[in-house]
């Protein structure tokens, strides 16, 4: 049964397929949290403003592996 499955979502386009992941994701893990995504969107924001304003500084990939 499964293959099947596999089988007619490879026939779907992307747009499909995303909607498709957006339900087994809901199924597992249940609905999105609206507050969160938006708590999210909010701190990337302030972070951005943070690094335009010279108010934080980005440390090169190398540094964070050291």
């Amino acid at each position: 049964m499964l293959a099947e499955v596999c089988e007619k979502i490879q026939l779907l386009n992307s747009e499909e397929k995303h909607e498709v992941l957006r339900v087994l994701l809901e199924d597992i893990d249940g609905p999105a949290d609206k507050d969160a995504d938006e708590a999210w969107r909010d701190e990337v924001v302030r972070r951005v403003k943070a690094i335009r304003n010279g108010e934080a500084a980005i440390r090169a990939l190398q540094d964070w592996q050291e």
